[in-house]
């Protein structure tokens, strides 16, 4: 799956780049490429932050496409662990490493996007791997169906975890795909819910025209947890997705406490997850007007659940107006028994609300809280 490794040197009189001369703009490496392969057929965006071992483990799954003609871009988003003298000595010229101030994977994924040169744009985050066929799959499924897609995603494998199912075999049985390869019909709802049973869509396996991926304005650095599917939500407003029913990516799901770090750091925080949870679905939202009533109902659905959150949250810390502010928006959005019975008990007894939601919570730890 990986090549066997190549240690290579910079060119003589060149060094490895340290995130503090990439932000002055002393960029030897990416001088040295200017001058080849000036109109790959695909870039693919790694974005890394203090992962010099993974990423190299990336880039060589990458490098070991059957599809040859690519470019591999790192944005190192502010490393300390040496990751650009790492990857200088081990690559060389075969990629291009840019290096940022720690400000996101969003802006890092921006900055990649900016500077690829290929008519197509792939992306793989920097602890997961492709198989060697990866590539060649996607562009027989492009070629099939297009012009009506411009995008196409592919089945993904758990790494790190004793999960042996693919991902496509953990969806809801609505949303699995059963052809070798096809469109896929239901790619908006798919990506309203991106995590649990209807995760089918991994940002690791997308393929996408680089032109359709600039008219979606990129990613929005004000989301830290779930960008990745609020920017493919707005590439599906734009192009059809098509898939690969073959597990050709790995997904790393090590410990959170060992893949979020840096700025996402943040995400193991509950009022984090709220918070950026209801941006999301808030801008999705907005952009749903004019779209099928399921869309926009599903949205409302999960914006209600995260309303819902944010209550029993309020109940937890003694903010009970805030409460019950929350149960109220939960109840306009989506009115479910649950949150009826929440709404009712929140207004006139906060603390039974309380022990009514940690009773129900404790029941279901394995799935959703009360809602």
């Amino acid at each position: 799956m990986v090549a066997e490794e190549t240690i290579l040197r910079f060119p003589p009189g060149s060094e490895a780049l340290t995130p503090e001369e990439g932000r002055a703009g002393s960029r030897p490496l990416e001088e040295t490429m200017r001058d080849r392969n000036e109109n790959p057929k695909v870039s693919i965006v790694i974005p890394t932050y203090n992962r010099a071992a993974e990423v190299r483990n990336a880039i060589e799954s990458v490098l070991a496409q059957t599809v040859t003609d690519l470019e591999v871009i790192v944005v190192d988003d502010g490393s300390s662990d040496d990751t650009g003298k790492v990857l200088g000595e081990t690559f060389g010229d075969r990629i291009r490493y840019y290096a940022q101030a720690n400000q996101g994977a969003s802006v890092a994924r921006n900055k990649g996007i900016a500077e690829a040169r290929g008519e197509w744009i792939a992306f793989l985050d920097s602890d997961d791997l492709w198989e060697k066929d990866k590539l060649e799959w996607q562009f027989k499924a492009l070629e099939q169906f297009g012009p009506q897609c411009s995008a196409c995603y592919t089945d993904v494998r758990f790494l790190n975890h004793l999960e042996t199912r693919t991902m496509f075999q953990l969806a809801v049985m609505s949303y699995r795909h059963e052809e070798t390869m096809g469109v896929s019909k239901n790619v908006l709802k798919l990506l309203v819910r991106p995590g649990g049973a209807g995760m089918v869509v991994c940002q690791s396996s997308l393929l996408a025209r680089a032109d359709v991926v600039r008219r979606t304005g990129g990613y929005d650095p004000n989301l830290l947890f779930s960008q990745d599917s609020e920017f493919m939500f707005r590439l599906a407003m734009l192009t059809g997705f098509c898939y690969v029913n073959r597990p050709l990516v790995w997904f790393d799901r090590s410990p959170a406490e060992i893949r979020h770090v840096g700025v996402s750091s943040e995400w193991n925080k509950l009022e984090f997850w709220l918070q950026d949870s209801q941006l999301r679905l808030e801008g999705l939202l907005r952009l749903s007007e004019g779209m099928p009533r399921k869309v926009r109902k599903l949205i409302r659905e999960q914006l209600g659940s995260v309303h819902s959150g944010w209550t029993n949250w309020h109940l937890e810390t003694g903010q009970y107006g805030k409460a019950r502010e929350a149960v109220s928006r939960a109840a306009q959005l989506d009115l479910t028994f649950n949150v009826a019975v929440k709404w009712l008990l929140t207004w006139m007894s906060p603390r039974l609300a309380l022990r009514t939601v940690r009773h129900h919570q404790e029941r279901r730890k394995d799935s959703v809280p009360f809602i």
